[in-house]
């Protein structure tokens, strides 16, 4: 699996997860820090995600993103990235 990426971008937020392009990701964010709740912002999203909502510049901004697996060949094993930026 290619290392997961966090970048601004003139739209928003881009995050780069998949290893196949079948791959498909439930994306969680929080904003504030440990101190704020984790919202739901995607359910089955295809790589790359783009976060277009508008925050505010400075503001520190994480992402959870679980990625389902599905195994044909042994074992499935989900995977779990926590990311973080600041706008």
């Amino acid at each position: 699996m290619p290392a997961p990426e966090l970048a601004r971008v003139a739209t928003g937020r881009r995050i780069t997860f998949a290893a196949q392009p079948s791959e498909r990701a439930h994306i969680f964010r929080r904003v504030g820090g440990a101190a704020g709740p984790w919202h739901r912002v995607a359910v089955n999203a295809r790589c790359p995600f783009v976060d277009e909502d508008v925050l505010a510049p400075g503001t520190v901004v994480e992402y959870y993103v679980h990625v389902p697996a599905e195994a044909a060949d042994g074992p499935a094993r989900d995977r779990s990235l926590l990311l973080s930026i600041t706008t």
